[in-house]
């Protein structure tokens, strides 16, 4: 006669504990003893109850449903959205010498050919040999999988899956005839790439203008060949397979459908605590199916044999776990738990039983969930929307694939072909799917490490590294009142004083403050909040990566962009955060109209002198010094910002030119000019 506890609530959305016992019969109150007294207090029931999912079960939140309120609107953390080879112009790779960091584990293996991943990270590849640039490869791979270590083995493979001559090389500075692509040195024998080395990210970024992460899966991870090299390129972007990965992990926190569930195998509480909360606060219940089942049983006061308790079961510990419960309580989330497991005995593995939760005899080991448990968790996840399975179905140090994994993932997919949403995380429930026939419409990440720690909200180093895309979405008619004029933009806009001037110079222009510092842009909105201004605003950014992502999307002609006073690092000039760049040159460059101005100005000659070399040397021929080669006395607009104030009344000089883009051909929009 044994008995089981988890945590559920009942139609008025209020918790309790529900006991069933296989007769019946009424568990002892010594038994069912709680060891808070916060828990204590919630009341017993002996019925199983789902009724607390049937107004879920028909409310579905549609992302087309969200309409922007304000100016400008995302879903998603900001943080997450990166610049994409699929937005990256395609006739500016042609000639640029590329590196993509790929991931062995797909294209190598051969199970993996019939993927939508490995699709992805090949189509990465033969995009960029096919748009005309210099492709360079690097990758990690066991050399114990019949592959040599310089890899002339591996070189063969590929080239026969992406249908080029790859050739092996050591840098990317090297290259020889008759090779369309080249693998560099097999990354596992250098120490220097797990240690995130800066002389070794140098090494492989020799040569390399542009770098391009198709290897999610390390996401997580700290290395040259993810984080360390992307400052010594000029740009950095995300492949056709990482941006596809890290668009669904966006998703794995979005309440679109409900009921949402994450079902939560495998252990280590502690480890995964804040995730947990998170998840708590995020679905509408939570299905725990490993060993943190007994973590939580153990900490409701629920019997549970001391080996499979993690930190002893310590107070503190058992604190933690009810911290959970507590947290599920006051949102009215239920936690689901087994009811019953199969068990092995420890003297003769080959004898089964099944035991309910809290009456695991000493001798016996749990292996699998049992067949109540199973029945009673496919009857909750029917009535879902959206399922997340995350963590394998396994207890102790069991290490092979339990007849419970199997079921719940012929359950899951047959569930996705009614439409509810599945994703499926961790190595042992993916390779669960792959033994059933595949994935059918379930989305997965084989990396449990990198879902955990976004779930956290902790940053994803491989996704820091990368450029930033402007994650909003820009209503330019509500920005301004006339989103068709010609449009100024001031890079590094610092207090605003500058733009707002020129703003009530000039009512026929609108004028965009790009500023890196919140607070700053903060300041400026409430001026312009409070003034009859209609033709300025000022947005947070890091205008270095996202000038083309946002002015690209404006109506009207770009007709001049400025550029003053930039911080000089003397002591970094190699540092790829410095302002001015390549990318932003080509940018500001691609987007600003024919006749167009660029005006720069600094008190430092020297960051003059560098950022008018830049534009001339990435301006593509079409950037030239204005009506004057020297430096011109007066500031050509009459406005002065707060620093060259600050600058000529201590009685220094400021270095100021003008230049223009030209054309080919016969002067266009030339009236364009006019107006400054």
């Amino acid at each position: 006669m044994s008995q089981s506890l988890s945590v559920t609530y009942n139609s008025n959305l209020f918790y309790q504990f529900r006991c069933q016992t296989l007769c019946l019969s009424s568990p002892s109150q010594n038994q069912l003893r709680v060891q808070q007294k916060s828990v204590s207090a919630l009341s017993r029931k002996t019925k199983y109850n789902c009724s607390n999912f049937k107004v879920l079960c028909n409310q579905t939140t549609s992302a087309d449903q969200i309409e922007f309120q304000s100016n400008v609107s995302t879903s998603g953390e900001p943080g997450l959205y990166v610049q994409t080879l699929r937005k990256f112009p395609r006739e500016k790779l042609n000639g640029e010498t590329v590196l993509v960091r790929f991931d062995a584990n797909l294209l190598l293996k051969l199970h993996s050919f019939n993927s939508e991943r490995v699709s992805k990270t090949i189509s990465t590849i033969r995009y960029l040999h096919d748009a005309g640039a210099k492709v360079f490869l690097a990758s990690n791979w066991n050399p114990c999988d019949n592959f040599n270590l310089f890899g002339k083995s591996v070189t063969d493979h590929l080239s026969l899956i992406l249908k080029l001559k790859v050739m092996p090389r050591n840098d990317a500075t090297s290259c020889s005839e008759g090779a369309d692509i080249f693998l560099l040195e097999n990354l596992t024998q250098h120490k220097q790439e797990s240690a995130n080395c800066p002389k070794f990210s140098k090494y492989l970024s020799t040569g390399v203008s542009i770098f391009i992460n198709d290897t999610f899966s390390f996401s997580h991870k700290v290395l040259a060949s993810t984080v360390g090299i992307a400052r010594f390129c000029d740009m950095a972007l995300a492949g056709f397979h990482f941006e596809k990965e890290l668009s669904q992990l966006m998703k794995i926190t979005e309440i679109t459908r409900r009921p949402y569930i994450a079902v939560i195998g495998g252990g280590n509480f502690s480890e995964k605590e804040v995730a947990l909360c998170i998840l708590a606060s995020k679905c509408d219940g939570l299905v725990f199916v490993g060993n943190l089942v007994f973590q939580i049983n153990h900490a409701l006061g629920l019997p549970v044999p001391h080996r499979l308790l993690e930190h002893n079961g310590c107070h503190h510990f058992i604190q933690k776990v009810l911290g959970l419960v507590q947290l599920a309580r006051d949102r009215n989330v239920p936690i689901f738990t087994p009811t019953d497991f199969i068990c092995k005995n420890d003297c003769d593995p080959q004898i089964l039983d099944i035991f309910h939760t809290d009456k695991i005899l000493n001798g016996w080991t749990p292996i699998d969930l049992g067949p109540a448990s199973l029945k009673e968790f496919f009857r909750l996840l029917s009535k879902c929307k959206k399922i997340l399975w995350i963590g394998p179905v396994k207890y102790g140090r069991l290490t092979t694939e339990t007849s419970g994994s199997f079921e719940l993932a012929l359950f899951l997919e047959g569930m996705s072909r009614t439409g509810c949403d599945i994703t499926i995380v961790g190595n042992a429930a993916c390779s669960t799917f792959a033994k059933i026939g595949g994935f059918g419409l379930c989305k997965h990440f084989e990396n449990a490490s990198t879902v955990w720690d976004f779930i956290k909200g902790r940053t994803l180093p491989g996704v820091a590294a990368l450029d930033k895309a402007y994650p909003f979405y820009l209503a330019w008619d509500s920005i301004f009142h006339d989103p068709t004029q010609p449009l100024v933009v001031d890079i590094g806009s610092g207090n605003g004083k500058f733009l707002l001037e020129m703003s009530q110079k000039w009512s026929s222009v609108n004028f965009l403050g790009l500023e890196i510092n919140n607070k700053l842009v903060d300041h400026c909105l409430e001026k312009v909040s409070q003034s009859s201004i209609h033709n300025a605003y000022f947005l947070s950014t890091n205008a270095t990566h996202t000038f083309r992502t946002i002015i690209s999307s404006y109506p009207g002609k770009l007709v001049l962009v400025s550029i003053q006073c930039p911080n000089p690092d003397f002591n970094k000039e190699d540092h790829r955060w410095r302002m001015v760049q390549k990318s932003l040159i080509e940018a500001v460059t691609d987007l600003l109209a024919i006749n167009g101005k660029i005006f720069l100005q600094s008190d430092v000659k020297e960051v003059a002198i560098r950022m008018k070399k830049q534009f001339i040397m990435y301006g593509k021929d079409l950037v030239i010094v204005g009506d004057s080669e020297q430096w011109l006395k007066c500031n050509p607009f009459g406005v002065r910002s707060d620093w060259e104030r600050h600058v000529l009344d201590r009685g220094d000089l400021m270095y100021r030119m003008m230049m223009k883009k030209t054309s080919n051909t016969k002067n266009e929009n030339a009236d364009l000019c006019t107006i400054f």
